[in-house]
């Protein structure tokens, strides 16, 4: 399938569009993706830890749920995706990476050194304000650089490297629990190293080559050219002239124009209603498992690691694969029936039964790993242009972690005064929508270059 003959750029990106998969598209996409490590990592570290701090400072159900709802599980999150995802379209993707990673660090180092529940709050808030700059630009980047036969393939690897965050620090956690709160602050040190290292290996990268020729540049779009078809005779591109006129971004007014306010209509809302469920079991799951489940912290710990490895297993066996040659819709169907399953169960089998516990996790890992997650990653960088895909990505995750955020403030109370069968319909409920909508009307866009979307 070639690119529309009707799009001027479009044809200067035959060569990146058209190019084999090779080991530096791998390599760039690793780098970019180390965000979602520790984006997740950051969350599973403050749930985890959660226990802890209750013990050490005294936390109330309230300043648990404040604690959760100013994290990079919510507000804080959502404020830095707004701000830095207009930033990211108008200076550059590598603009963004020049500082994210570092003030992500000075977050960490907060709470390492923490002496009060104020200190906690403040250094989740700066962590969330980074990883919120940090992971909607990633994604960009790595859609604007890779085939687009490769293209579902490359972003599954960022789901990846979200769901193997988690698991490092899961049993970073577990080695380090006998230390008590020295454990958790090393816990949160091993992310700190991470971002030190991460910040350092984005200095090689280039800057997005559909961002560049938008900006004038088209001689670094040879460059970029070049190295990623390493000169392919079938793809070499020379003499490449700019573009007509400078295009800097066209900013919160045309994402909400009627060319591109039915797109942002439809993917809002799956990204908020997937928001909720799966940022209530990655920062509250231990918390769940353990205070109303009457499971050991330990037995939590466990069941979150198979929450997330089960999720590996569906994205590499199954994803992977797939998602660029089959329709997509039917993978996000499937995906959207498991996780909602994982929930109705709950509905009418007690949570505190280990058997219940284990399908609960493996049904919604599963299924989020067969589709939903990285689809919606996917569709949310296809449907809007290289001008403002980072101003939508920034618009997105806002969204998602401030309803996450608003969520995460009530969810402690309610299900200590109401259990949790009341939120596993909602949960539950929030899936069947998946299902119907992006099941029904998710865009078909396997293969096809993005400017042909």
């Amino acid at each position: 399938m070639k690119q529309s003959s009707g799009s001027e750029i479009g044809t200067q990106f035959f060569a990146l569009d058209d190019a084999q998969l090779r080991g530096i598209h791998w390599r760039w996409t690793l780098i970019a993706a180390l965000g979602d490590y520790l984006d997740a990592g950051s969350i599973v570290a403050g749930g985890a830890s959660l226990a802890m701090w209750v013990a050490l400072f005294h936390l109330s159900p309230s300043l648990i749920g404040l604690i959760a709802a100013f994290s990079a599980n919510g507000i804080s999150t959502a404020v830095g995706a707004f701000i830095a995802g207009r930033l990211g379209d108008r200076f550059g993707r590598k603009f963004i990476y020049s500082v994210d990673l570092l003030i992500y660090a000075l977050g960490v180092l907060i709470v390492i050194v923490a002496v009060n529940a104020t200190m906690i709050i403040v250094g989740y808030m700066v962590v969330g304000l980074a990883v919120g700059a940090d992971v909607p630009t990633s994604w960009s980047l790595i859609a604007e650089f890779a085939p687009r036969k490769a293209r579902g393939k490359l972003m599954g690897l960022t789901n990846i490297f979200w769901y193997i965050g988690p698991i490092v620090i899961l049993l970073l956690s577990l080695a380090f629990a006998p230390l008590g709160i020295t454990g958790v602050r090393l816990v949160f040190g091993s992310l700190f190293v991470v971002a030190i290292i991460a910040w350092f290996l984005r200095r090689s990268l280039l800057e997005s080559p559909r961002w560049l020729y938008n900006q004038g540049h088209p001689e670094k779009l040879d460059e970029a050219v070049a190295k990623l078809t390493q000169n392919e005779p079938s793809t070499q591109m020379s003499g490449i002239s700019s573009p007509k006129s400078v295009k800097q971004g066209g900013g919160f007014g045309e994402l909400f124009s009627k060319r591109f306010g039915k797109r942002l209509l439809f993917i809002t809302p799956l990204y908020l209603l997937w928001g909720i469920p799966a940022g209530t079991y990655g920062f509250f799951l231990p918390y769940i498992f353990h205070t109303l489940g009457a499971h050991s912290a330990a037995s939590s710990d466990f069941l979150e690691i198979l929450w997330f490895a089960s999720a590996i297993v569906a994205l590499i066996v199954v994803f992977l694969p797939l998602n660029d040659r089959v329709n997509r819709r039917l993978l996000f169907a499937i995906s959207a029936i498991l996780c909602s399953a994982a929930f109705l169960l709950l509905v009418f089998f007690p949570i505190s039964n280990p058997t219940v516990a284990i399908l609960n996790v493996l049904l919604f890992g599963v299924g989020q790993g067969i589709g939903l997650w990285p689809l919606l990653r996917i569709w949310s960088v296809e449907l809007f242009p290289t001008e403002i895909r980072n101003t939508a990505q920034g618009f997105l995750w806002a969204i998602m972690r401030l309803g996450l955020g608003l969520w995460s403030l009530f969810l402690p109370a309610m299900t200590k005064a109401l259990g949790f069968t009341p939120v596993a319909w909602m949960l539950g409920l929030m899936f069947i929508y998946l299902l119907v909508v992006g099941g029904i009307w998710g865009p078909k866009t396997e293969g096809v270059a993005l400017e042909s979307i």
